[in-house]
């Protein structure tokens, strides 16, 4: 992945995270682009935006869309599934998650995130070992 971007219906940024190097400039634009090109679609279209040297891959949840930039000769259908794993992933931590606990908990959030992807890659696709990992975070913490 280049980057990985959770938004609200609203245009709201919620959850984003840059796995290449990018300069404050071109992060704004992409998140302009993704606001831009995926909101005003309708649920019916196609979940994948080709735009310049990367591609767009998309699911909607409920009130936020999962958005994930990857180069234009990646799988989708591959890039699909690690959204859904990592959306089932919040959706055990959380049980049942939604806007407003991405909004209060970034931190745990992001733990999971990165959890399972490091540097852009899945690197560990088991929800039951990426949510045994938080908790032992969480119990070291405390």
């Amino acid at each position: 992945f280049n980057f990985f971007v959770l938004m609200s219906r609203q245009g709201k940024i919620r959850l984003s995270e840059f796995f290449q190097s990018y300069t404050e400039s071109e992060k704004r634009r992409i998140t302009k682009d993704i606001a831009a090109d995926i909101l005003p679609r309708a649920p019916k279209m196609c979940n994948i935006i080709e735009k310049g040297p990367y591609k767009f891959v998309y699911r909607r949840y409920a009130s936020l869309y999962f958005v994930v930039g990857v180069p234009l000769g990646m799988n989708e259908l591959i890039v699909l599934e690690q959204i859904h794993l990592f959306v089932e992933a919040l959706d055990g931590y959380f049980n049942s998650v939604c806007e407003l606990d991405l909004v209060f908990s970034l931190h745990k959030s992001l733990l999971i995130l990165f959890e399972m992807f490091i540097g852009g890659m899945l690197c560990e696709s088991n929800k039951r070992e990426v949510l045994k990992a938080i908790v032992e975070a969480e119990e070291m913490v405390e």
